[in-house]
């Protein structure tokens, strides 16, 4: 079976600009993708985020909250502590906080704006040993 590679796209109203906040929260570099409407920054080997302007003949709607984004760093002693700077790394670049950020058995997260009004997580794990961590990563 030939392997397949898992993208994900987020419809923009400026796509160059959103897909430069992004790679600054992911600590990244966004590239230009197709034409001038598109662009994509990678989050691994194999997968992306792309961000596209739909086509003007397309009836965008934004309905729920069903699927997000979720930026994960590596585990750490500290998470809350590490949530709370990279917060403060999203909010400079334009991003904004929902609630406040919450610590777990598993490490720490918060939930975000970016510059349009998409949802999505950062989150930062307890640096273990433990299976429950391997899994999220």
């Amino acid at each position: 079976m030939p392997l397949m590679n898992i993208n994900f796209v987020i419809a923009s109203k400026n796509p160059k600009e959103l897909s430069g906040f992004y790679a600054k929260v992911n600590s990244d570099k966004a590239n230009k993708g197709f034409n001038s409407t598109h662009y994509f920054i990678s989050i691994s080997n194999r997968s992306k985020i792309h961000f596209y302007r739909p086509n003007e003949n397309h009836d965008w709607k934004r309905k729920g909250n069903s699927t997000s984004l979720c930026f994960q760093r590596e585990p750490s002693i500290d998470p809350y502590k590490m949530i709370g700077r990279w917060t403060s790394e999203i909010l400079k670049i334009g991003g904004s906080s929902m609630g406040k950020q919450k610590l777990a058995n598993f490490g720490s997260e918060q939930w975000m704006l970016d510059p349009e009004g998409n949802q999505f997580l950062i989150l930062v794990p307890y640096l273990s040993t433990g299976s429950e961590v391997e899994a999220l990563m």
